[in-house]
């Protein structure tokens, strides 16, 4: 029994040192597609599927207070990754292709929210509202990250776990959200 479990251990580590590894190879890859339409989706993607962050669902929101809006940028359905090759990086420039009749997606992206979460009715920083929001976009159990971007913006990425990951993973989701920015 004491094998069984220490194996158990050594395949999570495998799996952390697995996502580790592809996180940091991620910046390299956005930099190096970064003229493809929908990267930002193309993103969320590779951050949600099995081998990453295993997610149900994702959204990624930028608020802009200046302009007074909060618009949706990509979605991340996971019954929707069979529209994909398995490689989303090996054609990036068919995925958008790939995905157009992805509903979940593209409900997500003609999410225009006339005023900033900021500024009105929905804190990005209270949990209750942001929450909700996800729920208004199907989610049962959403969580949710806010970071800084340039120009006064903020990104959010509010998403619902297949299972909830153990806190060094979800630490590790939270750093690597901002990778969204880069898009």
């Amino acid at each position: 029994m004491k094998w069984f479990r220490k194996k158990e251990r050594g395949d999570a580590a495998a799996q952390d040192h697995h996502l580790i590894e592809n996180l940091i190879r991620l910046p390299h890859k956005i930099v190096r597609h970064h003229e493809v339409d929908g990267l930002a989706q193309i993103v969320l993607h590779e951050l949600g599927h099995d081998s990453h962050f295993n997610l149900s669902r994702a959204i990624y929101l930028i608020d802009n207070p200046d302009f007074d809006c909060a618009k949706g940028v990509a979605g991340y359905c996971k019954n929707e990754c069979e529209m994909h090759q398995k490689d989303v990086w090996q054609d990036p420039h068919s995925f958008a292709d790939d995905m157009k009749d992805a509903e979940f997606h593209r409900r997500l992206e003609s999410f225009l929210h006339t005023a900033a979460l900021r500024r009105k009715d929905i804190d990005a920083h209270h949990p209750d509202e942001v929450r909700e929001l996800g729920e208004k976009m199907g989610m049962k159990n959403p969580s949710f990250f806010s970071w800084p971007m340039r120009h006064g913006n903020h990104g959010i990425l509010i998403f619902e776990e297949v299972q909830p990951n153990a806190a060094r993973r979800r630490e590790l989701l939270s750093d690597a959200s901002a990778f969204l920015s880069l898009c």
